[in-house]
Order: structure tokens, then sequence, then C-alpha cells
């Protein structure tokens, strides 16, 4: 199937795509979203300590040392692809190689094998974690690096993150909606996780198989490479724009990462929630945030983005004071400010992607070539390596101010200390994100400016090219 229509010799460099086109691609976000970007920030934690039986520090740590690999492997794989020329393309054969592995994997994830000591469980779940890990970069990084060739149009870009985000939150609100009756069906809260992870596993593949069948590549972006792969590495890591949507990424989804991994204790233990309630709170998160899509959309298109981020997590940021002075045992009002978060998390999930996406063009112009496998393992460590900060830094608070695992009341410093990582770290870490989204200069103009000058030198090379054959 044909899924990008060729560019008009009027506008050469704004290829025009199908809501179908968007959608295919978008569906591919379940596996990233669900699996990696909620279930387990949100439980992974959770199901280590309560039903592995992990010590908190020592399961927080197990998922930081799994993220120095991603150090190497994300850009490392997203560069290998960027060399990759094959009739399927750069990115598909990849996607299709690590689909159903990816689904396996997953799956290690939440067993408990019976009979190992506790260092052996320790290692068991490092090599499970860096296996699933393995395979998702192996299809995530070429994923994600299709976005910025799909379009080079900077609106049509964040269009296109939309429907990738609509299918995050929508898969995740569905997440959270069915995790409470797996959970209430399942023998045991073991077997429960088990049951999610073989679905979630599935239907994770399915979406990949999808797009390695029916989407296709830019075959203008097929040139065989020039540059080494540390030569392409460095040039993207120079890169300030880079840096500077990177960073606004990182803090933006730590944050996202922190509030999902502690909620769940922080709704069981300070408002006395059950858990198997747990995920509705989730659901209400997921939800707003749904809603709030278009809006997202409509402020990006009318302001720039890095202000549309701005105005939004200003919101956000709001929220999570107010969690702060939410009193104990209070139900209610964690749902308002569920629902009041909706903005800004929304916001987060979009314009931060769509923001790097227009650093492609200034790195072409750099360099001499296209560069999405670099950012898109660079933007697969970067959520990743949130969520395991994040983990991390969850797990050695739990630790260290006494955290007693199924125990219904718990101490004052572990409450304290859950209700800072709820509150008052998102509200830094926010803060933060909106100064580097301020002073990023990639603005609508200066970014059709980069297109032009992109499309003149690659149609340069390739008359260079053709003269010398």
């Amino acid at each position: 199937m044909e899924t990008m229509t060729q560019p008009s010799p009027s506008s050469p460099s704004i290829p025009s795509l199908s809501r179908w086109t968007k959608l295919i691609y978008g569906l591919g976000e379940f596996g990233p979203s669900v699996g990696g970007g909620t279930i387990i920030p949100f439980y992974y934690l959770f199901f280590l300590t309560d039903v592995a039986g992990l010590r908190p520090a020592v399961a927080g740590s197990l998922l930081l040392v799994a993220r120095l690999w991603d150090a190497v492997n994300d850009p490392l794989i997203g560069a290998i692809s960027d060399r990759t020329r094959t009739r399927l393309g750069r990115r598909r054969p990849y996607i299709l190689a690590g689909a159903l592995p990816l689904a396996a994997t997953y799956v290690l994830l939440w067993l408990v094998p019976a009979g190992l000591s506790p260092t052996a469980l320790v290692v068991y779940y490092l090599g499970a974690y860096f296996l699933y890990d393995l395979f998702m970069t192996i299809v995530t990084g070429p994923f994600y690096a299709l976005m910025p060739e799909l379009s080079l149009d900077s609106d049509e870009r964040t269009s296109i993150v939309t429907y990738r985000m609509a299918t995050s939150i929508l898969a995740g609100l569905g997440a959270a909606a069915a995790l409470p009756l797996v959970f209430n069906a399942a023998p045991s809260l073991r077997q429960g996780f088990l049951w999610a992870a073989v679905g979630v596993g599935i239907l994770s593949a399915l979406p990949f198989l999808l797009i390695g069948v029916k989407l296709r590549e830019r075959p203008d972006f097929q040139a065989p490479p020039l540059l080494s792969i540390r030569q392409s590495i460095r040039i993207v890591l120079r890169s300030r724009p880079f840096w500077l949507a990177m960073i606004v990424g990182w803090l933006a989804w730590l944050a996202i990462a922190i509030v999902e991994a502690v909620f769940a204790y922080y709704v069981v233990y300070w408002s006395r929630i059950p858990e198997e309630d747990s995920a509705i709170v989730l659901a209400v998160i997921l939800g707003s945030a749904t809603l709030f899509l278009p809006v997202v959309n409509a402020l990006a298109a009318r302001l720039e983005k890095k202000w549309a981020f701005v105005a939004a997590t200003s919101t956000w940021a709001a929220t999570h004071v107010l969690l702060w002075f939410v009193p104990q045992a209070s139900v209610i009002p964690v749902y308002v400010v569920g629902v009041l978060a909706g903005l800004g998390v929304s916001s987060a999930h979009i314009l931060p992607t769509s923001m790097a996406a227009d650093v492609m063009e200034a790195l072409e112009i750099d360099s001499g070539e296209r560069q999405e496998g670099v950012f898109g393992g660079m933007m697969g460590f970067i959520q990743k390596l949130g969520t395991s900060v994040a983990l991390l830094a969850i797990g050695w608070v739990l630790e260290l101010t006494g955290y007693q695992p199924g125990v219904a009341v718990q101490n004052s410093a572990t409450l304290t200390g859950l209700r800072v990582l709820v509150s008052w770290v998102p509200v830094v870490l926010l803060i933060g994100a909106s100064i580097f989204a301020a002073a990023f200069p990639i603005t609508r103009r200066v970014h059709q400016t980069l297109v032009a000058q992109a499309d003149r030198a690659r149609a340069t090379r390739a008359t260079a090219q053709r003269s010398i054959l």
C-alpha cells in the first residue's frame, strides 16, 4: 500500500500524509507506551517489591543498571539503521524482526521463578530486563526514526505525534480500566500480572507487524552513508537545539515517570484507596489527557510549540503543588487533581517529541546526511533513562524511609517521602523543562528555512552522484 503521496513540484519538501498513514504509525505507540511507558513505571517497582519480594533499593538499582547499556545500545542501533540499505528500507527490517521477540521478553519480566534465592532472582530480572530492553530498542529506535521522515512540515509532525500520543494515552486508559478486571479475575496478584503481560505482549507486537508491512520509507533518503557511526553520533551530540529538545523531553518524561511510579504507593498508603482501585486514578489522569489532545494540537498550531509547552506545563506544575495539601485518606481531591493534570500530561507527550523532530533538518545541513536513527535511539534512551532514574529514586526513598511492603499503615517518614515525590519533585522538574523549552531556537519560520536549505543540499548531492555514475 502506498501511504505517502509524492510532493507536487510547487512544494517539493512537504509531502501530504493521509489520516490512515498517521493512524497506522500511531498504533505503534501501544507497546512503548502501555508496556514500557505505563505498566512498567506504574507497577513494576511495586511488582518487584511486593510480589517478587526484592528489597526496594535493590529493585530500583537493578533497573538503573540495565539502563547503563542503553547509553550505548540505543544510539548504536539507531546509527546502524541509518546505514542499512535493503529493499524494505532502513527501518522496516528491524521493526519486523523484533516485534515477536519483544512480546516474548515482555512476558519474562512478569514471571516469578520458583525456588530461586534472592540473589538469583536479581540476576533473573536483570537478564530478563536486558533482553526486553534490547528488543525494545531494536523495534522502537527505527520506529521513532520513521516519524521525522514521514513529513518535513513542522505542524504536520505535531499532528503525527498527536496520533501517536492518542494511541499512547487511550491505550494506557484501556490498560488502566482492564487491569483491575484482570487482577480481580486472577487467582492471585502474581497470576494477574502474568496474564496482563501476555495480553500486552501480543497487542504490542501486532501494530509493529502492521507498520512493517504497510508503511513505505522515502526513497530520496536512501543515499549511501558517507559518515562513520562515530561521526554521526558526534554531530548529533554537538547540536545545541538537539540538546535543548532532549533536556525538555527528559525533564518532562522524568516528571511523568516519577508520578506514575509513586502514584501506586501514594494512592494506597496516603489516600487509602484499595490496591485494586489504584488503576482507576491512572485512568482518570489518562482520560483527562485524552480530552486535552486536540487542545494541545490547537495551541501548538496557534503559538510556537515551545510557548504552547510552557503554557500547558505551568498549569500542570500547579496541580502538583495542590497534591501536597491533599489531606490523608481523602479520595475525591486525588481524582480532581488527576483531571486538572490532563492538559500538562498531554502536552508533555506531544510537544517535546515534535520539537526534537524539527532538529533533523539542522542536523542534515551540518552533516550532509539524515540522522533519524541516531535521533530515534537518543529519544528512546532519554525516555527509558527517565523511567529508570525515577524507579531508582523512589526505590531508595522507600528503603531509607523504612517502607514495609504489604503493611497497611506506613510510618510518617515514608508517607512524607511519597508526598514530596508526587508534588514538589515534579514541580521542580517541570519548571526546569519550561526554562529549556523557552530557549529552543527552532521556530516555525526557522524550520521552513531549514527544510528549504536541506532540500537544495540533497538535490545537489544527488546531481553530483549521478554525474559521477
